[in-house]
């Protein structure tokens, strides 16, 4: 079951990956080359939006595999299940992401912990990487400041 968690949290991994990638790429490539009629500085801005669509994409792409998990025979899940709604899944994949903390943990079954763990790794480098696209932006379009 260890290794059937590390593959299922790897695909989630690579999905998340993708989506930041492609929402990310499309945003520095198409959009913000293309958005000449606002200011520059609001091009910082619209990056923003971009990393925080993609994340809240990724922390629904997780609480649906949550979610959908707790229909399998698998032991993956909050162990009072049946009390369970969506959001309660929405509500710990949001936790696990940005690594706020469990307030849940002890419910977990131990390929849950599993998977929880690697959606928070998942998203510390996730954050990260947004981090820097919003510096690689903020240096591209916040240029032309009068100096003194």
């Amino acid at each position: 079951m260890f290794f059937v968690t590390l593959v299922f949290g790897s695909v989630l991994v690579l999905m998340s990956i993708g989506i930041h990638y492609e929402c990310l790429r499309m945003v520095a490539a198409y959009l913000l080359p293309r958005m000449q009629i606002v200011s520059r500085r609001a091009h910082v801005i619209v990056g923003v939006i971009a990393c925080m669509l993609a994340h809240t994409i990724e922390i629904w792409g997780f609480a649906v595999a949550y979610w959908l998990l707790h229909f399998t025979p698998l032991d993956m899940g909050f162990s009072d299940e049946i009390r369970r709604t969506f959001l309660d899944y929405l509500n710990f994949s949001a936790e696990s992401y940005t690594s706020l903390g469990f307030g849940d943990a002890e419910l977990l079954t131990p390929n849950m912990r599993l998977l929880a763990g690697i959606e928070a790794l998942a998203g510390l480098v996730l954050i990260a990487w947004s981090a820097s696209f919003t510096y690689f932006v903020m240096a591209q379009y916040w240029g032309g400041r009068p100096r003194h």
